[in-house]
């Protein structure tokens, strides 16, 4: 299960960099809990928790899915639009079109999430 080995073990790394950039944000600003009021500590809390909202339904689904025989070139490309999806997000936070990246994110979990129901009860 390469894709999905891949991708979760993407997605720790990643959990990781955001904690220290949060850490260290609460570091310089003396914030232990919460955000204090900051804008930018309450902006990359939501960066982690929105990835920790969505990351493990996509890993799980992935893993699902691979087990059960999709196609490498579809789980790619379910990978690449969540991966798009979370830049994006990052990118437009403060923008009306933040629903488009969401859009990216979720969608491909869902999509494959059909799959397997189809593919387990058809």
């Amino acid at each position: 299960m390469p894709v999905t080995f891949t991708f979760v073990s993407c997605y720790a790394i990643v959990l990781v960099c955001l904690t220290a950039w949060i850490g260290l944000y609460r570091g310089k600003t003396n914030t232990l809990r919460g955000e204090g009021q900051d804008p930018v500590l309450f902006k990359r809390s939501r960066f982690y928790g929105n990835l920790i909202e969505n990351g493990p339904a996509m890993a799980l689904v992935l893993g699902a899915s691979e087990a059960m025989g999709l196609s490498a070139i579809w789980l790619w490309i379910a990978v690449s639009s969540f991966v798009a999806g979370r830049i994006l997000y990052f990118v437009l936070y403060d923008q009306k079109v933040r629903a488009v990246p969401m859009i990216m994110t979720q969608f491909p979990a869902a999509a494959i999430g059909v799959w397997v129901i189809l593919t387990i009860w058809s």
